[in-house]
């Protein structure tokens, strides 16, 4: 569209994008310094962003109205952006094909849900496709956010009380030795996982092989022997993957936040994980334990493949990574949750019903896939590989390169038998008390409090007087303070 400057009636400079006027013809200014006295936030917002606000003579009157806010811009054209050095910040909508994805890596989900978006008028009439766009891309953002903190506000109640038990019932560590000039096969359990086990079984002394905690069964009953196991779930339900760690002592690759049973924590050697954020990070640096940094995601594939690129220089190949509905069993076989669900098995639930279900529940595989298609690494003279053979190939990771059996066999050949252990085992000496400490200092309780009650947080950024959320805050937290004091003074 063709951007146009001339003078209003006034002499100020005024725009048009086509025949549309984007500011007034006889009084800019003025027009600007009205749309901000009539612009009524009913909360204080940390953020102000104006949709395509052209020649921008709204940011002097909105930094008078709200000095203490950030204010932004989402630009719909590049024509304005000498007019952009009185904002904060700029987001430039024609630089990205998915401006919704944009605004969740620009944005936590709490900035989200706390930011004040409002469009300028005339250029929502002006670029009136674009706006649809941003608009829509902005209501799904926050849709997301607010699903995704009130999925937080959930589990980092969970969290938080693991992170106890895990500083509390560590017992030996294991340190890896990095980097490695290694290749590495991170081992999942999707169903295509099954036709590669005769070459993985045969050669798995070619690789530092990390068996993700869902393919754990499948692989000791094949007699796969992994170098790691890995797992970050922190719900109950994933730790009945881990029970078969408790006769084969393979170190364990977990951040404090997953759940394991405290009998097994005090038995494995553990390779503890920090995301470098949040409690468990605070939590793990007080008590001082030794941890390896890895890279917080939704799924546990995620974690493993940056952690296979971060800390070894070889290539890396993936199986069993599906990300894909599959026809029966979501998994290859055994898997202990199958194993649970059989037992519950009875004539009107049958198994049949039960696999016919779950081939209809892939929201959270599409979620997944679209991390890895558009989290491309930067990789020098390295590969990253999924096997996959075509018959159970139902998409495609985009920079990751999809090998069949036959290519994966001729990959093989090339590399060198070579086995030997990695890491060094030692007695953990957990600070327990620091830890105490912190969870009991003042000066932390706020920093606590945002942490485990998000949601909360925004909904008392938007109404700080609401007492009946901070009397409900108060009381969660001193009853989780509460229980995590129990867990730490255990035996003590």
């Amino acid at each position: 569209m063709d951007i146009t400057f001339q003078k209003a009636k006034n002499g100020e400079e005024t725009a048009l994008a086509g025949n549309f006027f984007l500011h007034s013809n006889y009084a800019p200014i003025k027009e600007a310094e009205r749309f901000v006295e009539n612009l009524n936030i009913p909360y204080t917002p940390s953020i102000i962003i104006i949709t395509e606000t052209a020649l921008s003579y709204v940011t002097l009157f909105l930094k008078k109205k709200f000095p203490t806010a950030r204010l932004g811009v989402i630009r719909y054209s590049s024509a304005f952006n000498e007019y952009n050095s009185n904002f904060d910040f700029v987001l430039n909508y024609y630089e990205h094909n998915n401006f919704e994805a944009y605004l969740e890596t620009i944005f936590t989900e709490e900035e989200l849900l706390t930011v004040f978006f409002y469009p300028w008028t005339p250029s929502s009439k002006a670029f009136a496709q674009t706006d649809k766009i941003v608009w829509t891309s902005i209501k799904a953002a926050m849709e997301r956010s607010k699903t995704l903190l009130i999925t937080r506000q959930y589990f980092e109640k969970k969290w938080f009380l693991n992170s106890c038990t895990f500083i509390k019932g560590l017992s030996t560590a294991a340190q890896l030795k990095v980097p490695q000039d290694k290749n590495v096969l991170i081992i999942s359990s999707g169903p295509s996982l099954k036709a590669f086990l005769p070459a993985i079984i045969e050669n798995q002394n070619k690789f530092f092989i990390i068996c993700l905690s869902s393919a754990i069964s499948l692989c000791l009953k094949n007699s796969i022997i992994p170098d790691i196991c890995m797992t970050t779930d922190g719900g109950y339900w994933a730790s009945e993957h881990l029970k078969k760690l408790y006769n084969n002592k393979i170190p364990l690759a977990m951040p404090a936040e997953a759940y394991i049973k405290k009998s097994l924590l005090s038995e494995l050697p553990i390779l503890p994980l920090d995301y470098g954020d949040g409690i468990s990070n605070k939590i793990l640096k007080a008590a001082g334990i030794p941890t390896l940094r890895a890279v917080r995601n939704g799924t546990v594939s995620g974690t493993a493949l940056l952690f296979a690129l971060n800390y070894f220089t070889g290539d890396v190949y993936f199986c069993g990574l599906d990300l894909a509905a599959q026809k029966g069993f979501q998994h290859t076989q055994p898997n202990e949750l199958e194993l649970n669900s059989r037992l519950k098995d009875n004539r009107i639930n049958n198994q049949c019903t039960r696999l016919t279900r779950s081939e209809l529940t892939n929201g959270s595989l599409d979620i997944y896939k679209q991390w890895f298609i558009n989290n491309p690494v930067k990789l020098e003279n390295r590969n990253v590989f999924r096997l996959i053979n075509k018959d159970s190939k139902k998409n495609s990771l985009g920079w990751i390169e999809d090998l069949e059996l036959s290519s994966f066999e001729k990959e093989i050949l090339k590399l060198k038998a070579e086995k030997k252990s990695l890491f060094n085992s030692s007695q953990v000496f957990t600070n327990i008390k620091a830890a105490l400490k912190y969870i009991r200092d003042l000066n932390n309780e706020e920093l606590l409090k945002k942490q485990l009650f998000p949601l909360d947080f925004v909904k008392l950024s938007h109404n700080p007087g609401d007492k009946e959320t901070k009397e409900k805050i108060e009381n969660e937290w001193q009853l989780i303070k509460d229980k995590a004091e129990n867990i730490l003074n255990e035996n003590i």
